[in-house]
């Protein structure tokens, strides 16, 4: 047989009229015939359709999409991506149920939900590209107002019994070991490992609420609630089981409507969630502080919080507020990672989205990791501002209000946290100790990083403190009181240990005894003074051992605030 293609010149299917048989007719006049008969077709079966009531239809999928919002709690919100994701598939749903169940005509509803679902598609790719930085740069360099400060009259110094060892991996060791040390509250419970950093009362701690263990643990329990969290104290890494004044009905481990999360969707159904952390206030109430976000650029661009959430934990009350009207004792409502990310707008674009790619004239960027730090009884993020280059150094400090977003930049000249955990380290190889991220304090007006140097178990075993600016200045020591000591000795600029410190004689009116970390610490009040003279016994031996109300002292130190440092009894 000749397969020439002469042969199958101007043959067609005829679909439209259903013969299956070759044509003669041309091909785009076969094509038009064929696409006129499936659309008669159609119509033939959509005029034929019985089904259910369109009305009910439309119930159905609204049933279908409750139970998905149920699950998937996305914000019902025009800025929210999800939104778009959730109309599509209730359009998708109805018309699978129109297909199978109903009566309206697949044709009309397919066209118009063709049509809806292309626009769902399409104007949020066109609106989230347009909202890039790209097109933005100078606005997205402006989410964050930076405000320079002078380092030493803005970070006030703080007393070593106050500074933040503990970060969040060191807090879940430590909270396991206390929950293991109450039997019939670890046989129901275990701990949400949040472990969010707050100020309660002055002292900054982690807390983190208990946690059903499973199921049954639940339904055994969740009529009480949860009655505990813990409490670590961050400065001396002692670790509490408190019971809550009223017990948590709604937490992260609750199912249906007492899921924090889920309770909160139901209640602000439009509003866009970013973290939700748990805080106590000073009355020992739980609660969750959840932050609202909105854009600031475009429809999808430049995200920002713009309020708060704060639900009870008890009562499931929950009540929103702008920003500038969050309850003081709330520590948390910006997102780290989003603050992070504001910084490095602020330094990468302020030139412009060109020069940020390619000429990079004074751009910046923050360095790898961050910690917090407890300021005038609120909580700081602390980061340092690096070269884009990364050359091992910082240009200075931010510190960002967590509450206000109240940022400040300290333009200190030093080593990167980097360069000084690994100085650190260094002063004590032997003991393959890690450190962790440093926590940046005022030694007297100086930036001066406070390590702490981790085990094995991920607990804080030594500490060191590395001068900023100077980072082969290195003192290392077993608990904070002693590396301060040490450290004030080395910053001397006469080279005799305590030479600029004072020397003071008082009478004692009380002394108290604490141990901390293994070391025994002496609280002395002076008569008619209001100054906390602090010493440890080790360093200090016997004269203030066998010290007694009544006895004057002549003692040597570094006076700070209402505190003195006592360096030596003499």
């Amino acid at each position: 047989m000749d397969f020439n293609k002469n042969n199958f010149k101007g043959f067609n299917f005829d679909f439209g009229k259903g013969s299956g048989k070759w044509n003669q007719q041309g091909p785009s006049k076969g094509f038009k015939e064929s696409f006129e008969g499936f659309k008669q077709e159609m119509r033939a079966r959509d005029s034929n359709r019985k089904g259910k009531n369109p009305f009910i239809i439309i119930l159905a999928t609204l049933a279908i999409m409750l139970a998905f919002f149920f699950v998937t709690l996305p914000a019902l919100n025009f800025m929210a991506q999800e939104f778009y994701s959730f109309l599509i598939f209730a359009i998708l749903v109805y018309n699978g149920l129109n297909l199978i169940f109903g009566k309206m005509s697949i044709m009309r509803t397919g066209f118009v939900s063709i049509i809806l679902v292309g626009i769902l598609i399409v104007a949020p790719i066109v609106l989230g590209f347009l909202s890039q930085p790209i097109f933005n740069a100078k606005r997205y360099s402006a989410l964050i107002p930076v405000e320079e400060a002078n380092f030493a009259e803005t970070v006030e110094e703080i007393s070593y019994d106050k500074v933040p060892v503990v970060d969040r991996d060191a807090a879940v060791v430590i909270g396991a070991r206390q929950m293991g040390s109450v039997q019939e509250v670890v046989s129901q419970f275990e701990i949400n490992e949040n472990y969010t950093q707050i100020n309660i009362k002055g002292v900054p701690v982690r807390v983190s609420p208990l946690a059903y263990s499973d199921l049954i643990k639940y339904f055994l329990n969740f009529r009480n609630g949860i009655p505990y969290y813990v409490q670590i104290d961050m400065a001396t890494q002692e670790a509490d089981l408190i019971r809550l004044v009223e017990p948590l009905k709604y937490s992260k481990s609750d199912i249906l409507m007492r899921d924090i999360t889920r309770h909160i969707r139901f209640r602000h159904p439009t509003k866009m969630f970013g973290e939700t952390n748990f805080e106590v206030d000073d009355e020992g109430k739980g609660f969750y502080i959840t932050s609202v976000l909105t854009r600031r650029i475009g429809m999808f661009g430049g995200t920002d919080v713009k309020g708060a959430i704060v639900t009870n934990g008890s009562t499931g009350a929950s009540t929103y507020y702008d920003v500038a009207d969050v309850p003081s004792w709330v520590d948390r409502v910006y997102p780290s990672s989003l603050v992070i990310q504001q910084l490095d707008y602020r330094g990468s674009l302020a030139g412009g989205f060109i020069n940020s790619v390619f000429g990079q004239r004074n751009v910046t960027r923050t360095t790898q990791g961050y910690n917090y730090v407890p300021l005038n009884d609120d909580i700081y993020l602390y980061t340092g501002s690096t070269s884009i280059r990364s050359d091992s150094s910082n240009l200075g400090f931010y510190f960002v209000n967590l509450r206000t977003k109240e940022a400040k930049f300290f333009s200190v000249p030093s080593a990167d946290e980097f360069s000084a955990m690994n100085s650190a380290t260094g002063q004590i190889q032997e003991k393959n100790y890690t450190p962790a991220f440093p926590v940046l304090l005022n030694i007297q007006d100086r930036p001066t990083y406070l390590i702490g140097l981790k085990d094995a178990s991920g607990l804080a075993k030594m500490f060191a403190l590395v001068d900023a600016e100077n980072y082969q200045n290195v003192s290392v020591a077993d608990n904070v009181q002693d590396v301060m000591n040490q450290y004030y000795d080395r910053m001397d600029t006469s080279g005799i240990p305590g030479a600029d410190a004072d020397e003071q004689s008082i009478v004692i009116e009380r002394i108290q005894s604490v141990v901390i970390d293994g070391n025994t610490i002496y609280y002395i009040m002076a008569r008619g003074e209001d100054t906390v003279y602090v010493g440890n016994a080790k360093k200090l031996g016997a004269p203030i051992v066998f010290a007694k109300p009544g006895d004057t002292l002549k003692v040597f130190g570094n006076p700070k605030d209402n505190q003195f440092d006592i360096l030596e009894i003499r």
